[in-house]
C-alpha cells in the first residue's frame, strides 16, 4: 500500500500497487515495494531486473485484469497499481473519481515508489537515482486514457508508452458502426439508471452477475472454451470489486468523457498501440487516426491491429500482445 494525497483535500489515502518481480513466480505479488517495506521509499530502489513496466488496468477492473499479460512477461519487473475505488484501493476521501484525479494519484504513487522523479507527490518525494533506466508505461482500455495523460504531463520520465485497446475516440462517436453506438448508448443508460435508483437496488443492478456475464459475452470473440471460461471467471470475481456505487458511476462518466486523442500531440515519446480489429469501443479508422496524431509529436508511433479479437486482447491474445511489447522494448534498447 502506497500513501498518496487526495487530489482535492490532500488527505493521505492508501493506494494498492501489486509488484511482480522476476524472482517470483508470475502472479505472486511481492510484499515489499522497491523502496523498502510496503514501498516506503526510504531505501533501495528498483532496477535489479532492468527496465520495469508500470501498468494501468481498465474500467471496473483491478490488477487481476492484467495478470495474464504479466504471466506472459516473466522476465520483466511489473508494477500494477489499482485505481482508487477499485480492487484493494479505497475510494478517494474527498475527490471525485475523474481522469485528472486518477492521473494525479498514480503520479504520486510512482514517485513514492521512486520509479520517476517527483512533482505530483510534492517536494518531499525522493527521486530515483539518475543511473536507473526510465520505466515503460502501459495502459489498457480506460487505463490507456489515464496512462496517456500521465505520459503527456512529463514524457521524459518514461522510456515508452504502450496502449492496449486504446480509447481512440469518445464514446458514442465510433464512426464505422451504428451497432457500436447502440451498445454505447445501452451502457450509458444502464449506468445512469443505476445511479438514479435507490442505493440498494442500484447497487444490485450494477453488480448483477447476469449483466456482467452479458457484457463479457458481447465483447468476447474467442472460440476457445478455456479462454472464454477464464474471462467469464475473471469478470464474475473481480468486475464488481469497487468501493461503492458512486465510485463506479463517477468512473464510468470519466471513462466516456474523453480519449487518448485529447493528448495525442503531447506524447513526445515512443508509443506502441495494440488494437483489436473487432473492438466495440474503437474503430479501425479511429485507431489509425489516433496513430497519425500521435506520430506528429512522437519519435515513433507504431500501430498493431490484431484480427479476430475485440476489446479483450488482455484475455484472448495475451501472448501475442506480450510479444509485441517485448519487441517494442527491445527496439528501444530495454530489457
Amino acid at each position: 500500500m502506497v500513501e498518496v494525497p487526495d487530489p482535492v483535500s490532500g488527505q493521505p489515502t492508501p493506494l494498492a500497487v501489486w509488484h511482480y518481480s522476476v524472482e517470483s513466480p508470475a502472479g505472486d505479488a511481492s510484499a515489499d515495494g522497491p523502496g523498502g517495506p510496503n514501498g516506503s521509499g526510504e531505501s533501495g530502489g528498483y532496477g535489479e531486473y532492468g527496465t520495469p513496466i508500470v501498468a494501468v488496468h481498465g474500467f471496473r477492473g483491478d490488477h487481476h485484469g492484467l495478470a495474464l499479460l504479466t504471466d506472459c512477461l516473466p522476465g520483466v519487473e511489473i508494477f500494477l497499481p489499482e485505481l482508487p475505488g477499485f480492487g484493494h484501493s479505497p475510494a478517494f476521501p474527498d475527490a471525485p473519481h475523474t481522469v485528472p484525479h486518477y492521473v494525479t494519484a498514480l503520479g504520486s504513487a510512482v514517485e513514492a515508489l521512486r520509479l520517476v522523479p517527483g512533482t505530483f507527490a510534492g517536494r518531499h518525494a525522493a527521486a530515483p537515482p539518475a543511473s536507473l533506466p526510465r520505466p515503460t508505461l502501459l495502459g489498457h482500455s480506460f487505463g490507456s486514457v489515464i496512462a496517456s495523460q500521465l505520459a503527456a504531463a512529463a514524457p521524459d520520465r518514461w522510456d515508452g508508452l504502450v496502449l492496449l485497446n486504446p480509447i481512440c475516440e469518445p464514446a458514442l462517436t465510433a464512426d464505422d458502426s451504428t451497432s457500436k453506438v447502440l451498445l454505447s448508448r445501452i451502457a450509458e443508460g444502464y449506468y445512469e439508471v443505476s445511479a438514479a435508483l435507490p442505493e440498494r437496488l442500484g447497487s444490485a443492478l450494477l453488480s448483477s452477475p447476469l449483466v456482467v456475464w452479458i457484457t463479457g459475452t458481447v465483447m468476447a470473440k474467442t472460440e476457445d472454451r478455456h479462454t472464454l471460461a477464464y474471462l467469464h471467471d475473471q469478470h464474475q470475481n473481480y468486475f464488481s470489486a469497487y468501493d461503492h456505487r458512486q465510485v463506479l458511476v463517477e468512473a464510468y462518466r470519466a471513462s466516456t468523457s474523453g480519449s487518448v486523442l485529447d493528448v495525442a500531440e503531447q506524447l513526445r515519446l515512443p508509443v506502441l498501440l495494440v488494437a483489436g480489429a473487432d473492438d466495440e469501443l474503437g474503430s479501425i479508422r479511429g485507431q489509425k487516426k489516433l496513430a497519425r496524431r500521435i506520430g506528429r509529436a512522437s519519435p515513433r508511433a507504431q500501430l498493431e491491429i490484431l484480427d479476430g479479437v475485440g476489446h479483450l486482447i488482455h484475455y484472448e491474445r495475451a501472448p501475442e500482445a506480450a510479444a509485441l511489447i517485448s519487441a517494442f522494448r527491445a527496439d528501444l534498447g530495454r530489457s
